[in-house]
């Protein structure tokens, strides 16, 4: 028998339009909210990066013109940093990382004698940074590094001026211990 009464419809739950706005907006408020945190990281890595591989080069070249009795060059210019043996040239900025095989002693005192060999390496600094120095006219002030070559002698103190990598507004700052070449001091304004 059949009394002419259909089950209710099932319901199905779901979203509305309306929720669904509601909650693509709350999204869209977070990102907007977390967007300047994001470039603020992103911004100190690339200054970062080029501050450490710079102290990186002065501390191996510290060493390797100790180690080597032998005159060791860093070059800055406005798009990428070299450290090389004097008189020999930097090596290309694609590679990272290149030694040459020559040995400095010669293959008859190579059983007495440990072969060293030369450090070349050549980065490019990230487009965006700027290499600076201090303004030598007014002080705290600070002036587009030119190309400039420290030259780093065997048992002679560290070359290394004061040098900072800025990106905008941003900066980090370094000076170098004379006798190590190790970073004495950092400044930084990352905002």
């Amino acid at each position: 028998m059949h009394d002419g009464h259909r089950p209710p419809p099932q319901q199905t739950h779901g979203f509305t339009l309306l929720e669904m706005i509601i909650v693509l907006v709350l999204i869209a408020i977070l990102a907007g909210l977390a967007m300047p945190a994001v470039q603020s990281a992103f911004r100190e890595q690339g200054i970062r990066k080029d501050t450490h591989q710079l102290a990186l080069m002065v501390k191996t070249a510290m060493i390797q013109s100790a180690e080597q009795h032998r005159t060791y060059v860093i070059d800055l210019s406005p798009t990428e940093i070299s450290l090389h043996p004097a008189g020999e040239a930097a090596a290309d900025p694609d590679a990272s990382a290149t030694t040459d095989d020559t040995p400095t002693a010669s293959d008859d005192d190579s059983a007495d004698n440990p072969v060293i060999k030369d450090v070349v390496v050549t980065t490019a600094l990230d487009p965006e940074n700027k290499l600076q120095m201090p303004d030598p006219q007014k002080a705290d002030t600070w002036i587009a590094m030119p190309p400039t070559s420290w030259v780093f002698e065997s048992g002679e103190l560290c070359p290394a001026t004061p040098v900072r990598i800025s990106r905008g507004e941003a900066y980090v700052g370094l000076t170098f211990d004379p006798l190590t070449g190790n970073v004495d001091n950092e400044s930084y304004y990352l905002p």
